[in-house]
């Protein structure tokens, strides 16, 4: 077969020196093409399927690639919202002490009660700060708690609407005395308000100053409803809140207030 192949060859060259197309070349054009034709039917769709494959596997990776870049790419974006918002909320904070006069320090809360029948979360600050039992914790909005127990690193918060909790208030423009008490169910209500005082829904509810825990005209909240039942001793009269207890992340805790000082 080589030995033919050659003569082919030497043929078609020697016809070529000629400077015509003979009659041996012409024969090997008609015998060379479809055999070419054959051969490249035979490896072309190998030739394709290796480079498909390539393909396939560098787009597999780069697709990858690009996956991962992203989810990077967005833990980033929602670290930096997480610490913008954070931000945005100790400025607030900030703007609270300035307003206020108050020496508190601003705390992180890390944990919350895991039972539904209390109302307590825990700071990442304690004794080794200053704080000790009994200091009352606000936000810019409002109070929300106290500490109740205090150790070197921590410190456990009673919130308000915890079912043991108690604030004496003033309520109204009137400023009607009254106690703002913590439910089992983690609802606020307003206890001990006078038959005569003429609350309604919306009036503003603050700490009066009573008892020495709370400065005077912190605000708790405002009348959410008010219903009297016929057999009831007293007006049950529901109290909404002014700050989302169940959304605390940063609070202030009020070391000391100076004295005469309020917000009201």
């Amino acid at each position: 077969a080589a030995i033919i192949i050659g003569i082919i060859v030497l043929a078609f060259y020697r016809g070529q020196t000629q400077g015509l197309v003979s009659r041996s070349q012409q024969l090997l054009l008609s015998i060379v093409t479809p055999v070419q034709k054959g051969v490249n039917a035979v490896i072309d769709p190998f030739r394709g399927a290796s480079e498909f494959t390539v393909s396939r596997s560098r787009l597999v990776n780069d697709n990858r690639a690009l996956r991962d870049a992203n989810e990077k790419l967005r833990v980033k974006v929602g670290q930096l919202n997480k610490y913008k918002n954070e931000n945005g909320r100790l400025r607030v904070l900030a703007g609270f002490r300035r307003k206020t006069l108050f020496t508190t320090l601003g705390a992180h809360v890390i944990r919350r009660s895991p039972s539904s029948w209390r109302s307590l979360i825990t700071l990442d600050i304690g004794s080794s700060n200053g704080i000790k039992k009994g200091m009352p914790v606000v936000t810019d909005k409002s109070v929300v708690g106290k500490t109740v127990e205090v150790l070197k690193n921590a410190s456990l918060v009673q919130l308000i609407n915890d079912r043991h909790s108690g604030i004496a208030v003033e309520v109204g423009k009137a400023g009607d005395t009254a106690i703002v008490e913590g439910a089992i169910d983690g609802s606020l209500k307003l206890r001990f308000l006078a038959d005569d005082a003429r609350a309604k829904t919306g009036d503003e509810i603050v700490t009066s100053g009573r008892g020495g825990l709370y400065p005077r005209g912190l605000l708790v909240g405002e009348v959410k409803k008010i219903t009297k039942s016929p057999y009831a001793m007293e007006r049950e009269i529901s109290v909404k809140s002014a700050t989302r207890l169940s959304q605390l992340s940063e609070v202030l805790v009020v070391i000391s207030v100076p004295p005469g000082k309020s917000l009201r």
